[in-house]
């Protein structure tokens, strides 16, 4: 019995320790945006560079945001044939922001990652705008956390796929 019990509680502590943190590209994703709103920052990270494509993204959304930038928003640099396919940051949601303040990260379950945080707390009407909210779908894919998707909550609705709307950019 004591044996059963041994071998219960080992296995208990292996399967624990190989969890994967389902926030864990959430919070490098957070950071990154953290830094490149911070008020004197010079150092801005593209959160959809090729590094972070293959590090914290989803093959699937990784591909979509490549084949999206075929068609990019504004020229590209001379000698270059892609860029960005977005005209916003939809992190903070918008082109401009405030730093972001009061950001909280939650694992809801079944690969839903939330992040909520302020980022108008320097805007004039900034009183009484609800703070931003974010889902991420987050999937386990060889072994690690990624995001698949991205939702903005708007007005408690859950809005468009950042995923769905990159597809439909990239499918011109």
């Amino acid at each position: 019995m004591k044996s059963i019990l041994l071998g219960l509680s080992l296995t208990l502590l292996a399967s624990s320790a190989l969890a994967i943190d389902m926030t864990a590209p959430v919070k490098t994703l957070m950071q990154i945006a953290q830094k490149n709103w911070e008020r004197d920052n010079t150092d801005f990270r593209d959160m959809f560079g090729d590094d972070l494509l293959d590090e914290i993204y989803s093959r699937d959304f990784a591909n979509s945001y490549r084949e999206a930038s075929k068609f990019p928003v504004y020229d590209p640099p001379e000698g270059e044939t892609t860029g960005t396919p977005l005209d916003y940051d939809p992190i903070v949601g918008g082109q401009d922001s405030c730093p972001i303040e009061k950001l909280k990260i939650e694992d809801d379950g079944d690969g839903q990652v939330v992040a909520t945080f302020d980022n108008r707390n320097c805007f004039d009407e900034a009183t009484n705008e609800p703070e931003r909210v974010l889902i991420f779908h987050v999937i386990e894919e060889q072994g690690k956390a990624v995001i698949d998707d991205l939702y903005e909550v708007v007005d408690g609705q859950t809005g468009e796929s950042l995923k769905g709307y990159l597809k439909e950019i990239g499918a011109q």
